[in-house]
């Protein structure tokens, strides 16, 4: 606005002041006319703001002032008369008024006008900005996480007092002494004694070591003595930005991997292709804190039925995470503020890796250390990438956090999700908890009338007979039929006691039967639900997912399952890629990966040591090969591991022993998992290396040895030497 204008603005303000006043004075006496004579210089320091570069216009400035005051008494003058004089002599005046001062005025007026439209809308910014901040603030609050819940020990020491740790450390002695049996007899060892740290090492470290400190001080897992000692090798945690997606006071992070750990995952992408997992447990005794590898290895020992196993390598993934988070991530968990982004490939194991220690915890009792872990996951993504949701109403109800979960349903958390209606059918229960009665019924009541043929479907799972109100209701659509089976799957046994049974008998027969037709539509199945469905793996469940998401998406991989499209997707590093790429290419990258593993398996049985070290050499120049990709380099890094004995006896360096000496590949810290530098019990000193017999530990790649796979990749037993030694006619009889 020019110079000139504000001053026009100032003087119209006070014209306007000195009339309130001339009308308070004409109150008090009305009889006499009022004359209000302005002093001339009133407006001289208005004029003044302009400075000296514009004298004409302050001189006609000043006589249009002069004029705008001598009118400006007349109208308060009590006479009619004078008043129709007066008017005249307005009309007077306005037509002998110029035309550029009514511009003037229109253009002040016009700017008036703008500077109101702008505070309007910052106030509508500023209320939308201060309703997001609140709803944000609830679900932090209803979100934040207590560390002590983390740890299923302590749920554990709640339930069953001293008598827990009585039962651990029998646990620990029965399993040192098996231990110990099979290490002195070097035979019958199964994969968890493979993967873990012999009594003799646990008792030498005892609580000496800095690990031991690392063990009890892990923000997320209490780790064991039976965990190898080994770094992360690489895993650590950055702060990318200092807000996430406009909310105020939220900061997100995310998991790295520097050099060494991104070779590693390289290494481990070409493992998976060679579809022997006997290869991924060699990787992971070397390696024992990599995270893709616990993962994997963890569903190779669930298909063995090796319950205990998998739960111990889970909780080794999220021990590794823990150890590599940073104290302001840690900090802000306990305030809800900290974030984590799916997109990131490496913040997607600790995603995994949390829904199978929610899983874990469910087959175990612990409900409300699966609660916990459940909100922890919620907390760092609100946008519930793998479905937990699906398990918090179960776990809220089994833990008698009902109060909370009631709080849960009506934060714009769960209004924002299209689930939404199927979560809010179990909150029925939690006001029965609460021995709300009333508001059970009126819950139960709206939900049957939302969802008919959920508790239609409900009532023939219980085995009850299913009242008018939703007898014969069939969902209408697939994504209905899922969203129904998946409800009953997970929430049926909560309703399966005599109080929830009455309550749903009295709510159906109370509500009223709708048409079903004119309700909302279903909500579509998204990919976090077909995430936790496919996780579940109930065959039920899998066969109602939608065949576009399940059937369709590539890549699809037990470390990383239904990822997100590849340009959605926050790369840090080429060999993030890889899946896709082995994925683009899957009958090509299969036939070599099959060559490989068959070539590998020749060499090893065939050749002597010179001719091993030659085609060592000959890898290793093809891994430097300048042309080769991400992808080359990885099968031809694994196959320099293999053939120098890595994945069980193989030194770091990767080196072929020379005779009579302690090359790199037959360094003594790496013999067992771990790579410990400390020296092992008298069962495993210098002298077993050396002595030219051979031993259990030095010929696991060899098929004799391996775990036997039935279809499907499932082992079916465990293979021990006297297994290497029988004969053929022993072994039949024996299977």
């Amino acid at each position: 606005m020019a110079t000139r204008q504000m001053r026009k603005l100032q003087k119209q303000q006070e014209l306007l002041r000195l009339q309130s006043e001339a009308d308070r004075e004409d109150d008090e006496s009305e009889d006499e006319p009022i004359v209000t004579k302005p002093r001339p210089n009133a407006f001289a320091g208005f004029a003044a703001l302009g400075g000296g570069d514009d004298d004409d216009d302050d001189d006609q400035d000043t006589e249009e002032e002069t004029k705008q005051v001598e009118e400006a008494p007349k109208p308060v003058a009590p006479a009619s008369k004078s008043k129709k004089s007066k008017k005249k002599k307005k009309k007077g005046k306005k037509t002998e008024s110029p035309a550029p001062e009514e511009d003037d005025l229109d253009e002040i007026d016009r700017v008036l006008e703008e500077l109101n439209l702008k505070e309007n809308k910052n106030s509508a910014s500023d209320t939308a900005t201060s309703n997001a901040a609140r709803s944000t603030g609830q679900i932090n609050e209803l979100l934040r996480v207590n560390f002590q819940h983390l740890k299923a020990l302590n749920e554990m020491r709640k339930l069953f007092g001293s008598a827990i740790e009585a039962a651990r450390a029998e646990q620990a002695a029965e399993a040192n002494s098996r231990q110990q049996q099979r290490g002195a007899a070097r035979q019958n060892v199964d994969l968890e004694t493979f993967l873990s740290v012999p009594p003799a090492v646990q008792q030498r470290l005892g609580k000496r070591s800095m690990f031991e400190t690392v063990l009890r001080t892990n923000p997320f897992i209490e780790g064991k003595k039976t965990w190898p000692r080994d770094s992360t090798r690489g895993l650590k945690m950055v702060r990318v930005t200092e807000s996430c997606d406009g909310e105020p006071g939220v900061a997100e992070f995310a998991f790295s991997h520097d050099k060494t750990y991104d070779a590693l995952e390289g290494n481990f992408y070409g493992l998976v292709q060679m579809y022997d997992p006997m290869q991924l447990v060699y990787f992971l005794a070397r390696y024992p804190y990599h995270v893709s590898s616990l993962i994997q290895v963890s569903k190779v020992a669930h298909n063995d039925q090796n319950s205990y196993l998998a739960h111990d390598l889970i909780e080794r993934a999220l021990f590794t995470f823990g150890r590599a988070t940073l104290s302001d991530f840690r900090k802000r968990l306990g305030e809800g503020t900290a974030r984590l982004d799916f997109n990131r490939p490496e913040n997607r194991q600790f995603f995994l890796a949390g829904y199978n220690q929610i899983k874990n915890l469910v087959l175990k009792g612990t409900y409300r250390t699966a609660l916990e872990w459940a909100k922890f996951v919620l907390s760092v993504n609100h946008d519930d990438p793998y479905g937990v949701l699906n398990w918090v109403h179960v776990l809220a109800i089994r833990a008698y956090e009902a109060k909370w979960f009631i709080e849960l349903c009506n934060s714009p958390l769960i209004a924002n999700e299209d689930i939404g209606p199927y979560f809010k059918a179990t909150m029925p229960l939690a006001k029965l908890q609460l021995k709300d009665h009333a508001g059970a019924r009126a819950a139960a009541i709206e939900s049957i009338e939302r969802l008919p043929w959920l508790f239609s479907a409900l009532f023939s799972a219980l085995n009850l007979d299913t009242p008018r109100s939703v007898w014969a209701v069939q969902p209408r659509d697939d994504e209905e039929a899922l969203h129904t089976k998946l409800y009953v799957h997970l929430a049926k046994d909560l309703w399966n006691n005599p109080a929830a049974t009455l309550l749903l008998n009295e709510a159906a027969n109370a509500a009223r039967k709708v048409d079903f037709f004119g309700l909302p539509p279903s909500p579509v199945v998204s990919l976090a639900t077909a995430r936790f469905v496919y996780l579940d793996n109930t065959p039920e469940l899998m066969s109602a997912v939608p065949r576009k998401i399940l059937h369709t998406a590539s890549p699809n991989f037990d470390f990383d399952p239904l990822p997100p499209p590849k340009e959605e997707n926050i790369f840090s590093s080429p060999t993030q890629k890889m899946p896709w790429a082995i994925s683009e290419g899957d009958g090509e990258h299969r036939q070599t990966r099959l060559r490989e593993e068959a070539a590998l398996q020749m060499v090893r049985g065939r050749l002597n040591e010179e001719q091993l070290r030659a085609a060592v050499d000959e890898a290793r120049a093809r891994i430097d090969d300048p042309e080769a990709d991400e992808v080359q380099r990885g099968v031809w890094q694994r196959m320099v591991d293999i053939l120098t004995g890595q994945g069980w006896t193989g030194g770091a360096g990767g080196g072929v022993a020379e005779e009579g000496g302690e090359g790199e590949g037959r360094q003594r810290g790496d013999v067992m998992p771990g790579g410990w530098e400390d020296d092992f019990d008298e069962g495993w000193g210098d002298d077993d290396f050396d002595d030219g017999e051979d031993h259990w530990y030095e010929d696991q790649l060899d098929p004799e040895l391996e775990l036997e796979f039935g279809p499907g990749g499932t082992p079916n037993r465990r293979a021990t030497v006297e297994d290497a030694d029988d004969s053929d006619e022993e072994e039949a009889a024996r299977r």
